[in-house]
Formats: C-alpha cells, sequence, structure tokens
C-alpha cells in the first residue's frame, strides 16, 4: 500500500479526494495547509505526495522544495484548479510529472505515475 500525503486547503476536496484514495487502497495522510504538510513529512516517510499548488501559508512550490529537502526522491504531483503557468519553471525543476487539474479522478494519479515510469531513459 502506498502511502500518500496529500497538502490542499479546500478542505471539500481533501476530504473527496482522500475518500476516493482509500478506496483505491492508499494509506492517506490528509494536511489543510503546508504547516501541517511539514509536520507529517518530519513525523513520516511517505511514497508519494500531492500538492495544491495555491496551498498556504506556503506555496504548494515552497513546500515541495522542502519535501525534497527531507527526501530528495519523493514523488511529487501538482495539483490545481487555477493558472499555473507563471510558476511552470519551478514546478519543472521539482517533478517531471504533470499538473492534475482540479476536478480528476484518483485513477489519474496511478495513470500519471505509471506514464512518466514508462517515458524515463532506460539504464
Amino acid at each position: 500500500m502506498s502511502k500518500v500525503l496529500i497538502a490542499d486547503d479546500d478542505p471539500g476536496f481533501l476530504v473527496s479526494l482522500s475518500i476516493a484514495m482509500r478506496r483505491d487502497g492508499y494509506e492517506v495522510w490528509p494536511a489543510e495547509n503546508s504547516e501541517q504538510a511539514l509536520d507529517l513529512l518530519d513525523a513520516y516517510k511517505f511514497d508519494l505526495m500531492l500538492i495544491d499548488i495555491r496551498l498556504g501559508p506556503l506555496l504548494g512550490v515552497e513546500l515541495a522544495e522542502w519535501a525534497r529537502l527531507r527526501d530528495a526522491d519523493l514523488p511529487i504531483i501538482f495539483i490545481s484548479a487555477y493558472s499555473h503557468i507563471e510558476l511552470e519553471g519551478r514546478i519543472r525543476r521539482i517533478t517531471p510529472y504533470p499538473v492534475l487539474e482540479k476536478p480528476f479522478e484518483v485513477g489519474d494519479v496511478a495513470r500519471t505515475l505509471s506514464e512518466q515510469e514508462e517515458d524515463a531513459p532506460r539504464r
């Protein structure tokens, strides 16, 4: 089972996504803001992190940069309901995964991860 940290400041979306991902077999740890997410990152090791780009008080990209300091190999997928063009450069430096636009289905998370693995260069 994959241990997933979801950081999103929209309580309704956070609850809905958490429930849906649990139904799909994920162990989900929700965080309503970047401070809660940082506390969880300090306490636990995760297999995946989903971060809302417009999270507060830190932007999602700032939270992701902190997460990278704690675990350089943590897969991070950004999620957003808003334009994120101005952050695209920072997003690409943090993660190779495309941003999932809200609303999306839980299956899109697994597809995004597997597509990226398929596209990765073979060693």
